[in-house]
């Protein structure tokens, strides 16, 4: 089962960073999400999704994760050709199914 900071889309670091900023404090997660007390609060709310959107998300990818990308784009280039070449959608479906475990494996 994954953890709930594994569901979330933004980092905990960044949230945290974001809350320092801003000045919430006890940052913490409950029903995937953010949640934290606002400067001068007594009641933790959920961060701001306005705010959220501004964290910018890292976009570097791992080694690992472009090699897996492009042998999916590889797969799926040969299956497209080989479905023409066959005049059959049975190369596609194994090409669909290859690229759906490589995408898989990116998240593990």
């Amino acid at each position: 089962m994954d953890s709930p900071s594994s569901l979330l889309k933004y980092s905990y670091k960044s949230a945290l960073a974001w809350c320092q900023e801003h000045g919430w404090t006890d940052l913490f997660v409950e029903q995937y999400q953010y949640w934290a007390f606002p400067p001068g609060g007594v009641m933790p709310l959920p961060l701001p999704s306005q705010a959220l959107h501004l964290i910018e998300l890292p976009t570097v990818t791992s080694p690992q994760q472009r090699c897996l990308q492009m042998l999916s784009l590889a797969i799926a280039l040969v299956a497209t050709g080989m479905s023409c070449w066959c005049q059959s959608l049975m190369p596609l479906l194994v090409g669909f199914s290859a690229c759906a475990l490589l995408i898989a494996a990116q998240d593990a």
